[in-house]
């Protein structure tokens, strides 16, 4: 057996290097980090004015009786907020938005920065609704300068910056929110989701860990948001952070789609045969990676103390022949060749 260890080793010894060519081939397939926030729905603008509006859960009567009162006289500042309430809470927008203009324009200093920066913040989510997005953020910026601790206004802001694709402005309206928000869990995700999407893995991770031990986010978000810093560290050739991380994702949630596979080509590189063929074994009991996890298998088991020959080769051959939608011809063709090579 000695001998016959000897003469196949070197012939496979290419395997994991040839398996750590192929990642680059799967890593752009992967859909670990998902940046949304809304920017077609309204959400932020729509959400904080339904929060803010009285009239939003009167009845149809009661909008109607305020409306027609305030109709008769609409000369003051209160007359058209109230009236802008009753247009908001029937999403009649437009004229919402007229009121809330004029409201601005009865404004005067003695009655506070808080209410200008109110009416500007109904302004500013009134105009994002309408898609009238410069002016939006022309109004949300005069919001911050006058009430920066006002957390609403950079969610908006958020809101209207990921809209114009801005990820820059993005990042920096969501650390503002979070300052003033920290228990977010939902902003904190996308932050470091964020993060991740531009390679900022530094950033990523100090949001990553802060999920990790105070909660808030589901744990296959928060699985994803290793798995994809692992994937980060593998790019950059170091494979015993990249492990490290994918161990964390999988101890949150161990069924994200390809961790177990990755966790295993770390393990093959690092010479960890035996956890290699524990991990591919993981990943084909969850159906997942199927060809590259039965590809690895059967190289990490001719790499063991003691190989399996008939498993090898059973996983090879069902690499080699694999016919599923995400089937590589690459590998196909590397797995028949090695197949051929310890069955001579």
């Amino acid at each position: 057996m000695k001998q016959e260890k000897r003469r196949i080793k070197p012939w496979v010894r290419w395997a994991a290097a040839f398996l750590a060519l192929a990642f680059a081939f799967t890593f752009g397939a992967q859909s670990w980090i998902t940046v949304k926030i809304s920017a077609e729905e309204s959400n932020a603008a729509k959400t904080y004015l339904a929060q803010q509006t009285d009239y939003v859960n009167a009845s149809q009567l009661e909008r109607l009786r305020t409306k027609l009162q305030t109709l008769t006289r609409p000369d003051g500042l209160e007359d058209y907020y109230r009236l802008a309430e009753t247009h908001i809470a029937a999403e009649e927008y437009g004229e919402a938005l007229e009121c809330v203009q004029r409201c601005l324009e009865l404004y005067e200093p003695e009655y506070g920065t808080t209410l200008q920066a109110e009416l500007l913040l109904k302004e500013g989510c009134l105009l994002t609704i309408l898609n009238r997005a410069d002016e939006a953020e022309e109004a949300m910026e005069q919001v911050v300068r006058l009430a920066p601790g006002l957390a609403d206004a950079y969610l908006v802001l958020a809101q209207l910056h990921a809209g114009s694709g801005d990820t820059q402005a993005l990042a920096a309206d969501l650390e503002s929110y979070l300052e003033l928000q920290p228990v977010a869990a939902d902003m904190r995700l996308l932050l470091a989701q964020l993060y991740l999407a531009q390679g900022q893995s530094g950033e990523a991770l100090q949001h990553a860990v802060w999920l990790q031990a105070n909660g808030g986010a589901q744990n296959a978000d928060v699985a994803g948001l290793f798995a994809g810093l692992g994937l980060a560290k593998l790019q950059r050739e170091d494979t015993a952070g990249a492990l490290e991380f994918f161990e964390t994702a999988l101890s949150l949630d161990d069924t994200v789609d390809s961790l177990c596979y990755y966790a295993g080509l770390c393990c093959l590189l690092l010479e960890r045969y035996d956890e290699a063929v524990d991990y591919y074994s993981r990943s084909i009991q969850q159906q997942s990676t199927l060809q590259m996890s039965h590809y690895g298998r059967g190289a990490a088991e001719l790499m063991r103390d003691e190989p399996d020959m008939e498993q090898a080769a059973e996983d090879l051959a069902f690499a080699a022949g694999y016919d599923g939608a995400d089937a590589d011809p690459v590998i196909s063709a590397q797995a028949e060749d090695l197949l051929d090579t310890i069955t001579e």
